[in-house]
């Protein structure tokens, strides 16, 4: 495959007039979080700026905001299927300016996270599951805490300086530092293991994770339906509906993996995108189907997705008549990697 260079996409809420400004940003974010003000009063002026650098195989960020509350609700791994790691390293300002670490997160995106407070300067990596090398057990003790150990100390150096020269390397060096970022992560945090408390057990949530894997996995087969996603799970109907209830049972959460599926589709022909076979494709039976199931979902229909990929705009923006481009980049990105 022929080597691809680092692509860089920057996000400020300052190019916005400042009504719309803590939205803009909390759509941005709500490419992996739901996003909440610590205090209402910081909605009236708030600001922020998030550059994030797509090497390939794992995704590198900086952001510069006031501190905001996020979560990732049960709800929410029910919806989106996002099933990677992020590490996020906590800075006393920002990276241009010299900041310095002083603490490490290690944030599992399959696993709920509960309300946290991300602050006004960090670094994040986003890698896949697949390739960090750590096992779900050993994942589970580090997710949500915070390590400050010189091992995790010299993960987090590291991070700050790919996202400080990421921006400026060639294709070459950009998959040197794709293939060893997993590599020291992993090394790095497996040390940080031995202090860490076990999280307590979750068995709803290792049923949820075998029916979302199935359904990820059947999205093009008409014999998806809650009875298989059911039996591969190995329980009972009654009792997947009640762990998919919150987001209005199974035939739902299928019905909405299947317009990610399609929405991720969409994005990657671009143009070329027939949109009748794409909801064909995902079992929808006709196309008006598919484009209003499209459009109650994300509020844009997928004429008017496929557009904003053509002219690299965001389709909420577009539909709206705006030309700012916020999170549809990202979440492309998110979604191929």
């Amino acid at each position: 495959m022929p080597r691809v260079s680092p692509v860089t996409q920057v996000f400020s809420s300052e190019r916005l007039p400042t009504d719309l400004r803590f939205e803009a940003f909390r759509a941005r974010i709500n490419s992996m979080f739901d996003m909440t003000p610590v205090d209402a009063a910081d909605v009236a002026d708030f600001a922020g700026e998030i550059r994030s650098v797509n090497l390939g195989t794992l995704l590198v960020s900086s952001m510069r905001t006031k501190e905001f509350v996020f979560a990732r609700p049960r709800e929410r791994l029910l919806r989106d299927f996002i099933d990677h790691v992020m590490i996020r390293v906590d800075l006393d300002v920002a990276p241009e300016e010299g900041g310095r670490a002083f603490r490490l997160v290690v944030i599992d995106l399959g696993r709920v996270s509960e309300d946290g407070i991300t602050p006004s300067h960090n670094v994040s990596v986003v890698v896949p599951r697949r390739v960090l090398g750590l096992t779900d057990a050993q994942l589970q003790r580090l997710h949500g805490r915070f390590l400050a150990t010189p091992m995790a100390m010299i993960l987090a150096d590291h991070l700050v300086s790919v996202m400080r020269h990421a921006g400026a390397v060639g294709a070459g060096e950009a998959e040197a530092i794709g293939a060893l970022t997993p590599a020291l992560l992993a090394s790095c945090l497996e040390p940080s293991l031995e202090a860490a408390e076990r999280a307590r057990a979750d068995l709803d949530l290792a049923v949820v994770a075998r029916a979302r894997a199935h359904i990820e996995n059947h999205l093009r087969s008409p014999a998806l339906d809650p009875e298989t996603v059911a039996r591969t799970a190995g329980v009972s109907r009654a009792t997947l509906y009640r762990l998919f209830e919150p987001v209005g049972g199974v035939a739902r959460a299928i019905r909405e993996a299947r317009l990610k599926q399609a929405m991720r589709d969409i994005l990657h022909q671009g143009a070329a995108a027939r949109l009748g076979d794409v909801g064909h494709a995902l079992c929808f039976s006709s196309e008006a189907q598919f484009s209003r199931a499209f459009k109650a979902h994300y509020g844009f229909t997928p004429r008017e997705a496929r557009q904003a990929v053509v002219e690299g705009r965001n389709a909420p923006a577009l539909a709206a008549g705006s030309p700012h481009p916020d999170r549809m980049v990202f979440t492309g990105w998110l979604s191929a990697l």
